[in-house]
């Protein structure tokens, strides 16, 4: 990811309650922009993946055989039926270059839309953990995709 990329992304502004994922500034990203990946397509970036500490929500132990992965998809696409070609470039993408390691999701217990996603992708639902952050308790889903899983594509999976 480059600088005018994780720009681009902190400018990005989501609708309703998905607003919890606005950034203030391009500042998380780019201080730790080597744990950050452009997703781009046709010249264009669709949308961003994370890994390892940017990845991690606070109070969730490093586990060395884990990958932590976040996603990230340009608001202007979400909902309009993108989302798991998105997820599976990225699934595919990190287990290249991460092979052996399962990955590990955080996402928000209210996010619906990304909690199917996430299983869609072949993560399965491990529990529930919630974290302090801006001084209220958030509750994240915890969700798991083994390393032995085919990459797949979307019709193998239904």
């Amino acid at each position: 990811m480059t600088r005018e990329d994780a720009e681009r992304v902190a400018r990005w502004r989501y609708r309703g309650a998905w607003s919890v994922y606005d950034l203030p500034s391009a500042e998380p990203i780019l201080d730790a922009l080597t744990d950050h990946h452009a997703v781009v397509a046709a010249d264009t970036l669709i949308g961003f993946c994370c890994t390892g500490d940017a990845a991690r929500v606070p109070g969730l132990a490093v586990e060395p055989h884990m990958l932590d992965v976040g996603l990230g998809m340009d608001p202007s696409l979400v909902g309009r039926g993108q989302g798991t070609a998105f997820g599976w470039a990225v699934v595919r993408h990190l287990a290249l270059r991460h092979p052996g390691r399962s990955m590990r999701a955080a996402v928000q217990s209210w996010n619906q839309r990304s909690l199917r996603l996430t299983q869609r992708l072949g993560f399965a639902d491990e529990g529930v953990l919630t974290a302090g952050q801006g001084g209220r308790p958030v509750s994240y889903r915890i969700l798991v995709r083994p390393a032995d899983l085919s990459g797949g594509t979307p019709t193998d999976l239904q």
